[in-house]
C-alpha cells in the first residue's frame, strides 16, 4: 500500500510476511529498527534476540507486522497481537508496538500505520482494537486521539511483574 506523506513523499506500507521476513528487514535495516525500539523503552540492546523473537511471533502467527519504507529505508512499523473477547466471542487486535524514526516522525508516517492495521482489522473480523501508550507519551497520544481513538474510561488495567524462572 502506497501513501503519500504530509511532504510529498511516498510511503510503502506493507505486511511483513514469515517468507520474506529476513530479506525485507535485512534490506531496510529494521531489525536495527525494532532494537531502537525497545531502547526507547529502556530495554537493553540485543539484535539477535529481537531478530529471534520476531521470527517466533510470525511463525506462531501470535503477530501480525507491518513496515513503512521510504525507498530502501524502513522509517517504522506496526505490531498487532491476536486477543480474544469472550463477551464478544470474536477475536481482538492489541496494537502493541507503533514505532517510527525520529527523522520521520510528524510526517504521517504513525497515522499511515494506524490505518493499516484498522484495515487489516476491518478484513479479518476483529470486534475490536486497542492499544495502550505510557501516560508521559504526550505526542504518541496526540496521534492516536487525532486518528479517532478514545481512552477508555470503563476499565483499570492492573499489571503484576513476576520473577522470571
Amino acid at each position: 500500500m502506497n501513501t503519500l506523506l504530509n511532504d510529498g513523499t511516498t510511503l510503502t506500507i506493507r505486511q511483513a510476511k514469515l517468507d520474506d521476513l529476513h530479506e525485507i528487514w535485512r534490506l531496510w535495516g529494521a531489525w536495527a529498527l525494532f532494537d531502537e525500539y525497545r531502547q526507547y523503552f529502556n530495554q537493553k540492546a540485543d539484535l539477535e534476540a529481537g531478530h529471534q523473537y520476531l521470527i517466533e511471533r510470525l511463525k506462531n502467527g501470535d503477530s501480525i507486522l507491518f513496515t513503512a519504507c521510504e525507498g530502501t529505508k524502513t522509517v517504522g512499523f506496526a505490531q498487532l497481537y491476536w486477543n480474544l473477547s469472550s463477551l464478544r466471542m470474536q477475536k481482538t487486535l492489541l496494537l502493541n508496538d507503533l514505532f517510527v524514526t525520529k527523522d520521520a516522525r510528524g510526517r504521517g508516517v504513525g497515522r499511515a500505520l494506524i490505518k493499516a492495521a484498522e484495515d487489516f482489522a476491518a478484513t479479518h473480523n476483529v470486534a475490536y482494537m486497542e492499544m495502550e501508550s505510557e501516560a508521559n507519551e504526550a505526542k504518541a497520544l496526540t496521534l492516536y486521539q487525532d486518528a479517532g481513538w478514545k481512552p477508555n474510561r470503563n476499565y483499570v488495567v492492573y499489571e503484576r511483574k513476576l520473577q522470571a524462572a
